[in-house]
């Protein structure tokens, strides 16, 4: 080979090298955007695997459940600290979070091997609230707005369990829908045309997020309908209603995010998250405008313009 040629050519053999080593060791050469339009972010909470669950405290704080155990924000989302929690927790496994709407320092939860607990101190001290609840494997969590004494809870392999006594004690109702794999349970308490013909004074439906979409069932407990096929064999995560609005439920899915305006009937896509495994949402009850929604690995987001771009919060 010419020597005027060789050096030439070892020159660039050398930088392609060097890039190559240069982006293995560095992947990512630039910073994420702050809003998402396509793949996932790098971005982590340190010590928390699978997300499940996003709720507010009594402060406002963001109180998060994951299989590594429950979380805390102080700051809207950006930074996170795992909770020192106290009393009756027999697992790290959080899959569920809910709140009294009269007293939102009583939280309740569910997860695997974790049963039904309660805590009336903002989530730091919890005991059992599993009476009369077959298994320790909760999926699924609900509380009824309009009378927060009825929750509840989805035990894997047992069924569908309700209390009338804010979870002081349980009883069986159902199987819970046939299709297995219920992920999210949640309550809309609006007075529905059967409640109106049988005189019932406890309104409301119950929704099962499942692996092939959402399945209800009244208050009745007299079996379980499929309310749409917007969601057919997609998996639904989560299930998000707020406490003043009880028209308006949001969805979590592999796809990202849905809206409802009509209790579950007509179903929207929001824009900004799709292509992202969404698994928990919150909706600020002091200020209904501010989401917070969670990728299954804790990269946090919060919508802007109505929830048509979403800002990446940590």
């Amino acid at each position: 080979m010419n020597n005027k040629l060789t050096i030439p050519i070892l020159i660039i053999v050398a930088i392609g090298i060097g890039y190559l080593i240069g982006t293995r060791n560095n992947p990512t050469t630039s910073s994420p955007s702050s809003s998402h339009e396509g793949g996932e972010t790098q971005a982590k909470i340190p010590g928390a695997r699978h997300i499940h669950a996003l709720i507010h405290d009594a402060d406002g704080n963001l109180l998060l459940g994951t299989h590594g155990g429950l979380f805390k924000s102080v700051d809207k989302g950006k930074t996170w600290q795992k909770v020192a929690v106290k009393g009756s927790v027999n697992a790290d496994d959080w899959m569920s979070l809910v709140s009294d709407p009269r007293n939102r320092k009583v939280i309740f939860a569910g997860g695997h091997d974790l049963g039904v607990i309660k805590s009336e101190d903002n989530g730091v001290t919890w005991m059992r609230a599993d009476e009369g609840v077959r298994g320790t494997d909760i999926h699924g969590l609900a509380i009824n707005q309009r009378n927060p004494n009825f929750l509840f809870a989805y035990s894997v392999g047992n069924g569908v369990f309700k209390s009338t006594d804010g979870a002081a004690s349980w009883k069986r109702m159902d199987d819970g829908p046939e299709n297995p794999g219920v992920r999210a349970l949640s309550y809309i308490a609006v007075q529905t045309s059967m409640d109106k013909s049988m005189g019932w004074d406890n309104w409301g439906i119950l929704l099962a997020g499942t692996a092939d979409g959402i399945y209800q069932s009244f208050s009745c407990f007299c079996g379980w309908t499929k309310t749409t096929d917007v969601f057919s064999n997609t998996t639904v995560y989560t299930l998000t209603t707020l406490h003043k609005d009880l028209h308006t439920i949001y969805a979590g899915t592999k796809d990202g995010i849905w809206k409802s305006a009509d209790e579950g009937r007509l179903w929207k896509q929001l824009g900004g998250l799709k292509g992202l495994k969404i698994t928990a949402i919150a909706i600020n009850p002091d200020n209904s405008r501010e989401v917070t929604a969670s990728t299954e690995d804790g990269v946090v987001y919060r919508p802007e313009n109505g929830g048509d771009s979403w800002q990446q919060i940590n």
